[in-house]
């Protein structure tokens, strides 16, 4: 009889504490490791050679946004093909619980402008098998999982639950009343298993109206209330999402996150951290700053992207340039709406000034965005060539050139801008951020930076270096675990969750960014996936071998209740 049900023979472990890696076996029992030893003599019911390869954690995603996506796809890809054996649902405050029946078309159309998932594909896609937020984690529960799943309560849905759709969106100051009935749905969410809470101050993320979301215009005594309900229950974390670039210069901004770390006693996370072009010294202003919160005890981290980031869009629905208000204003609305606000030359004025005054603005900017497919056969010389370069050979306005031929095209011309943001090594590298931001299940028709783990471990480990395998698997699996208050996986240790990759480095590449049809309803999505992972391990099940997913659906909902010992 065998004594345990999975070995993994002749690997080399990156455990994810940093450790020194050393080879190895590891064996599996009742979905936890058992034991890790030079040569374990036992049997398994299953072996898996790993001779070459590299035996790590299973990597964990604290911002994503596939509270949608997981109703049709058990496997959160892109994540699943990526080794992402765990994430958090629920960020920026965006989310689907707890949701009121005659909320729920509006709570879609907030996530269809703001994060780019499909409508329809939504409509057809989503259960709605819940009202609270502990029924939605109960709902999630009775699916089939392929990967672990924990949620944050995200804060836009729940205001907007207490004081209705409307009024949340505009109205600044809570009752009493209300105050406490949000602090009630919270601590019940807390008590149901989540794992903190979630909130959106950036303003370039609008609603399909294009006015506020419940978090832009909420006081800070909210926030703060939820932070003292955090402390009590002592598990969890603050997600903080916030303009880009961050407003570090404003001091209120920054003694508002120092207070939410100081109330909760939690880790708070916020992004984004980024090298702004113009402004070449704010990153390091920012990650300045976060080292002093770390000398005063507070646990603050910011998210850094570690992969770059070009997006693939047409007018139709890209919703990127909201932060600027005639931008904003013209891009509202259904296409034949677009189609007369961005063709009227009374506001055409306005969208240059707005534009120039960016760091997309630029004529180098312009050049970056390239022209990768038109609609119209008349274009088709088009095809190729960036907006800038068509500008200057017309020796019109970069602005002038994309909006007319959007217009000309029903606003279906497809266009690149490339390397919207390139990671810095410096960022990526700071013991005060995490690289754990993939954005998964958002902006699917744009952009894929879900592929992030393998871009990180190709690009930055080991072909650039930019530090050891063991710091990099202590950056993608142990700090975004510890964050998030997952106290039972994240490193290779006995009796913590088999959650595991094993991957060989050398072999490990993406490949091209393709479309599929495979979200409901046959709605298109940008695809990458990756060469060299042989096994991804969820609860010491095996979900993909060589990239292909296995059917086993051993993943689970994570509860912080049982985090708390």
């Amino acid at each position: 009889m065998s004594s345990y049900d999975l070995i993994i023979r002749n690997g080399t472990i990156v455990d994810g504490t940093r450790l020194p890696s050393f080879r190895a076996d590891v064996a599996i029992k009742a979905g936890r490791i058992a034991k890790i030893s030079g040569r374990i003599r036992d049997r398994a019911a299953q072996e898996i050679d790993a001779t070459d390869c590299i035996v790590a954690p299973g990597f964990v995603d604290l911002h994503c946004h596939y509270d949608a996506q997981i109703n049709w796809d058990p496997y959160c890809t892109l994540s699943g093909w990526h080794g992402v054996t765990s994430l958090t649902i629920g960020q920026c405050g965006f989310g689907f619980a707890p949701t009121r029946p005659e909320d729920r078309e509006a709570n879609m159309e907030m996530m269809c402008r703001i994060e780019a998932i499909p409508m329809d594909s939504m409509r057809a896609g989503m259960r709605w098998d819940w009202v609270t937020f502990p029924e939605y984690l109960d709902s999630l529960d009775r699916q089939e999982l392929g990967l672990n799943v924990a949620s944050l309560v995200p804060y836009s849905p729940l205001r907007a639950y207490v004081i209705g759709v409307e009024e949340s969106r505009e109205r600044t100051q809570l009752t009493e009343a209300e105050m406490n009935e949000i602090k009630r749905l919270f601590r019940e969410g807390m008590e149901a298993g989540a794992f903190g809470f979630s909130a959106d101050k950036s303003l370039e993320d609008r609603p399909e109206d294009g006015s506020f979301l419940p978090t832009h215009v909420a006081a800070d005594e909210e926030f703060f209330a939820l932070a003292e309900i955090l402390r009590e229950f002592g598990v969890g974390h603050i997600g903080w999402t916030r303009d880009i670039p961050d407003r570090m210069g404003e001091n209120k901004d920054r003694e508002m996150l120092i207070k939410l770390a100081e109330i909760s006693g939690r880790p708070l996370q916020w992004g984004l951290v980024m090298q702004i072009p113009g402004a070449p010294e704010m990153h390091r202003e920012q990650l300045d700053w976060l080292e002093q919160m770390h000398r005063r005890g507070l646990p603050m981290y910011a998210q850094s992207m570690a992969v770059t980031v070009s997006q693939t869009f047409t007018m139709e629905d890209y919703n990127g340039f909201d932060t600027m208000l005639a931008w904003l204003d013209a891009t509202v609305g259904s296409v034949e709406e677009r189609l007369r606000r961005l063709g009227d030359p009374e506001r055409r004025p306005q969208l240059r000034r707005e534009m120039e005054k960016t760091n997309r603005g630029t004529a180098e900017a312009w050049r970056s965005v390239k022209i990768i497919e038109v609609a119209e056969e008349r274009n088709y010389p088009l095809e190729g060539k960036s907006v800038g370069e068509i500008a200057e050979r017309e020796g019109r306005h970069p602005v002038d050139v994309f909006l007319d031929l959007s217009i000309d095209e029903g606003l279906r011309t497809r266009f690149a801008w490339l390397n919207q943001h390139v990671p810095h090594p410096e960022i990526i590298g700071h013991r005060c951020t995490h690289i754990s931001l993939s954005d998964g299940g958002a902006h699917t028709r744009y952009q894929t930076s879900s592929a992030w783990p393998t871009h990180f471990l190709t690009e930055w480990v080991r072909d650039q270096q930019v530090m050891s395998l063991e710091d990099a698997h202590y950056k993608m699996s142990a700090l975004p675990a510890w964050i998030a208050g997952f106290r039972d996986r994240g490193v290779l240790r006995e009796g913590l969750a088999a959650d595991i990759v094993v991957y060989e480095l050398d072999r490990l590449g993406l490949t091209e960014p393709t479309f599929d049809t495979d979200f409901p309803g046959g709605e298109r999505r940008l695809i990458q996936k990756a060469d060299g992972y042989r096994y991804t391990i969820v609860n010491g099940s095996v979900t993909f071998e060589d990239g292909n997913a296995t059917g086993s659906m051993p993943g689970r909902v994570l509860r912080s209740y049982e985090m708390v010992s």
